[in-house]
C-alpha cells in the first residue's frame, strides 16, 4: 500500500517521496502505521520493487492482501496520476472505517462520490458484491478496472467469459449499458468492451476499443459507442457455427436437436428469430438459442394472425423447461418480445402479445437458413446501429 500514518499522525503517500527520503526512512526505521488497523508497517523497496508500505509477517489486517503485487501497485499509481489530470478531487488509498473498506482511488465530482478499484486478483463473487454494496451504503458508486490478464480475445468480436467477469457486468453502474474495463500498466493501455452479448457460458460477443492512457479522458469511458457495421457478418458467422455444430450425446445442441426432431423440426433450419442477440444485462444462464427455440416450437410457431397470448403464459412455458428457483426469465423474455415487436412479428398489448400477419420463416434447407440469417441480422443490427448513433452522455452516472 502507498498510504500510511507517521508517528506525528500525518498521512504519508510514499510515491510522492524522493528516493533519498525513502532510503533515509528505511535506514532509520521510521515508525509508520496502517490507517486501518493502526499496527506498525514497514517500507519495502528495491530495484524491482515499487516502494510501498507492508504489514509485518503474521499481522492480520483487512488491507494486508488482495493483489498488492508489483503489477497492481504500478497500475494503481498510473491510474491515480491519470485521474489527477482532470477537474475533480482525486485521492489515493482512502479508507472508510464505517464499512472497513479501502478504495484504491477515490473521486469526487460535484456531489457524486466514486471508488475506483484496480482488481488484479481473482476473488469470490460474494466478496465483490459485498464490497460494492458496502460502498453503496455510504453513498459511493464503484467502478472496477480489471487487470489486462482477464481480457482474452478469441476472435474479432468474441472474448472469453467466466463467472468472475459476469459479476462485474451484472453489477455495472449503468444497468442498461454495461461495460468491462481492463488496464495493462506495462503498456499503459485501457481496453473497454461495449455492446456485450453472451454467446455461450464461456464466450461473449462484444466491441472492443483500446486507448493509450495519455490520450483518454475519464468521461470518455462512459459514452455509448456505435455498433460496428461488421457486427452483422460476425454474428451470422456465430449463428452458422451453432447451426452446424456437432456435439457428443451429452452436449446442449445435441440434446436440443433430438428434442426438435421428435417435434418435427431440424435445428439447422430453424427461423432466425431463434438466434436473436440478447444484451448481457437481460440474459439468463440458459443458452439464448435454446430457450428461444423452445419458446418458438412450443408456442410461437402455432400462432395464427390475430391470436393473442398472455405474456405470463409464455413465461410459465419457459419455466416448464427450467427451474424457476434457478433462472428468472422476466427481463430476458420482455426484451425478446420487444425485439419480435420491433421486427414486426408481434404487437405487445399491455400484458399480452398479438400475432401479426408477418410470416416467421422456417427454412427449407441449411443453405437457405444461412442466406436468411444474413438478411435478417443485417436489418436487425442496422436498426440497433441507428439507435446508438453517438449517444454521448459524458460521465452519465456522475452528474
Amino acid at each position: 500500500m502507498q498510504r500510511a500514518v507517521n508517528k506525528q499522525g500525518e498521512s504519508i503517500l510514499l510515491f510522492r517521496q524522493s528516493q533519498k527520503t525513502i532510503a533515509e526512512w528505511k535506514q532509520d526505521k521510521g515508525r509508520f502505521y496502517c490507517p486501518a488497523c493502526q499496527k506498525k508497517v514497514i517500507i519495502r523497496s528495491g530495484e524491482k520493487v515499487i516502494p510501498h508500505f507492508a504489514h509485518l509477517p503474521y499481522r492480520e489486517c483487512l488491507l494486508g492482501g488482495g493483489g498488492e503485487g508489483a503489477y497492481h501497485e504500478r497500475g494503481k499509481l498510473q491510474l491515480f496520476k491519470w485521474l489527477s489530470r482532470f477537474d475533480m478531487q482525486v485521492e489515493l488509498e482512502v479508507y472508510f472505517p464505517e464499512i472497513s473498506q479501502r478504495a484504491d482511488i477515490f473521486i469526487q465530482v460535484d456531489q457524486k462520490k466514486i471508488a475506483v478499484e484496480f482488481q488484479c486478483a481473482r476473488i469470490a463473487q460474494e466478496e465483490i458484491i459485498n464490497r460494492m454494496e458496502g460502498y453503496k451504503t455510504i453513498g459511493i458508486e464503484s467502478i472496477w478496472i480489471l487487470g489486462a490478464k482477464y481480457l482474452k480475445q478469441k476472435g474479432a468480436y468474441t472474448f472469453q467469459a467466466n463467472h468472475f467477469l459476469d459479476t462485474f457486468i451484472r453489477s455495472s453502474p449503468n444497468k442498461h449499458y454495461p461495460q468491462l474495463f481492463f488496464y495493462d500498466p506495462f503498456i499503459s493501455e485501457m481496453a473497454v468492451l461495449h455492446h456485450l452479448y453472451p454467446l455461450q457460458t464461456s464466450k461473449i460477443f462484444a466491441k472492443q476499443l483500446v486507448y493509450p492512457l495519455h490520450q483518454l479522458h475519464f468521461k470518455h469511458l462512459f459514452q455509448k459507442e456505435k455498433i460496428p457495421g461488421s457486427f452483422t457478418a460476425y454474428w451470422v458467422k456465430e449463428v452458422r457455427y451453432l447451426r452446424t455444430k456437432i456435439e457428443k450425446s451429452y452436449g446442449t445442441i445435441y440434446q436440443l436437436r433430438r428434442w426438435l426432431y421428435n417435434k418435427g423440426y431440424l435445428f439447422q433450419c430453424l427461423p432466425s428469430i431463434c438466434f436473436m442477440p440478447i444484451p448481457y444485462h437481460t440474459s439468463v444462464p440458459a443458452p439464448f438459442y435454446k430457450w428461444q427455440t423452445e419458446l418458438y416450437v412450443s408456442c410461437l410457431a402455432h400462432l395464427k394472425t390475430g391470436d393473442r397470448v398472455e405474456i405470463a403464459e409464455l413465461e410459465n412455458l419457459l419455466y416448464s423447461f427450467y427451474s424457476k428457483d434457478m433462472i428468472d426469465f422476466s427481463d430476458a423474455l420482455q426484451h425478446y418480445l420487444q425485439l419480435l415487436h420491433q421486427s414486426g412479428y408481434i404487437e405487445i398489448r399491455s400484458s399480452t402479445i398479438l400475432r401479426t400477419n408477418q410470416k416467421i420463416t422456417s427454412y427449407s434447407s441449411q443453405e437457405k437458413a444461412f442466406q436468411g440469417d444474413q438478411s435478417f441480422f443485417h436489418s436487425f443490427f442496422s436498426e440497433k446501429k441507428a439507435k446508438y448513433e453517438h449517444d454521448y452522455p459524458l460521465l452519465r452516472y456522475t452528474k
